[in-house]
């Protein structure tokens, strides 16, 4: 999805509640078509379905939980969330990768055009849309956001985000439709929420291997990878 300058309405994602995983399916049924995971993780491994790519975070980095849900009543959404934290339980960085795809009873939404003043970068066989930005924390998530999401995944953890964050966003677009994208966030501690240079981009590339996979996977049924209710 589109986002606007700030990262607290960049990153804004309204959804219905995915409080049972009735709901998501009663949901998904309704407009989405399908309720096969978009996104599939593995260890410190996520696999994505559109396009058949592989994302790999370091070893070390801890595997929060996802979310799956329908944002906006319009876009099926699946959210992969893993950090690593100091001794003090401080996230010293975060890996946040999300699929989505808007739902065919909206056949006019596209997010043609909407990715034309981010830079081009390709990474491991795709092409990504790229942006950076900084944030301050008390920069707050916009209420039932994915942004707040993430938020929520890391309290539950019971770990704290530092003052500010530096990120950046890789959002591939995987056919010419362009009604899915798959989207892959970094986040570091930084001492300010001023725009990072692109020493971040190059941690990025450092901390996250991400490549087109040659084989497709079969996404198992819903009641079997189901971890939001």
């Amino acid at each position: 999805m589109n986002r606007h300058p700030s990262v607290a309405r960049r990153c804004a994602r309204y959804f219905l509640p995915a409080t049972s995983g009735l709901m998501l399916i009663v949901a998904l049924a309704a407009g989405a078509g399908a309720v096969e995971p978009r996104l599939h993780a593995d260890g410190a491994i996520v696999q994505s379905f559109e396009p058949p790519a592989r994302i790999e975070v370091p070893a070390s980095a801890e595997y929060l939980g996802n979310r799956r849900w329908v944002l906006y009543g319009y876009a099926d959404c699946d959210l992969h969330v893993y950090v690593q934290k100091d001794a003090q339980g401080m996230v010293e960085r975060l890996y946040w990768i999300q699929s989505e795809a808007y739902v065919p009873s909206r056949p006019e939404l596209t997010h043609a055009g909407g990715y034309d003043k981010s830079r081009a970068m390709t990474v491991g066989g795709l092409d990504f849309h790229l942006d950076t930005w900084g944030r301050a924390l008390s920069d707050k998530a916009p209420v039932d956001s994915d942004l707040e999401q993430v938020e929520q995944l890391v309290a539950a953890a019971k770990l704290r985000l530092p003052d500010h964050m530096a990120f950046v966003r890789l959002v591939h677009l995987p056919d010419a439709a362009q009604r899915k994208e798959l989207m892959l966030i970094y986040a570091e501690r930084a001492t300010t929420d001023a725009t990072p240079d692109d020493g971040v981009i190059a941690r990025m590339r450092e901390a996250m291997i991400i490549e087109r996979s040659s084989k497709d996977w079969k996404p198992k049924p819903v009641a079997a990878w189901r971890r939001s209710s």
